[in-house]
């Protein structure tokens, strides 16, 4: 089972799957027009993390999402909370964890929408490759399911 190191890891590359998304052009819009704010709070390491949209003038830069870690002060009022451990975040975003099922079997605890949760996972399914291809270019293949 992949492992992150540390939290210090977990946030190296959680920031960095939320800029593969934000960057990617079938994810990054469709994210921001959801308007449906995500916190994560990933049990094992004890960190929170939230994203947003970005307002419509970040847009000609580029920028779709907004997000950063509670212990920073970044903490917009969520619609759909969960709760995971790193290792069942990293599954997720490399297409191995199917999130319904997770929430399910309690791997995931969710507070919010389940309906608007499930309408928005198989928009970030775009990410899967591009952010395994990135774990191996950036030498983090234990991290790889």
């Amino acid at each position: 089972m992949a492992r992150f190191k540390d939290a210090s890891e977990f946030k190296t590359v959680f920031e960095q799957i939320f800029q593969l998304m934000n960057d990617h052009p079938k994810i990054g819009r469709r994210l921001r027009d959801a308007k449906a704010p995500h916190r994560f709070e990933i049990t094992d390491l004890d960190v929170v993390f939230s994203v947003t949209w970005a307002p419509p003038e970040d847009e000609p830069s580029g920028r779709y999402l907004r997000w950063g870690w509670e212990s920073d002060g970044f903490s917009p009022e969520p619609m759909i909370i969960m709760k995971m451990t790193s290792e069942v975040a990293n599954r997720f975003f490399q297409g191995k964890e199917n999130i319904a099922l997770a929430i399910a079997s309690g791997r995931v605890k969710l507070r919010g929408p389940l309906a608007k949760l499930l309408e928005l996972a198989p928009v970030t399914k775009p990410v899967h490759p591009v952010y395994r291809e990135w774990l191996v270019s950036d030498g983090r293949e234990h991290l790889l399911e």
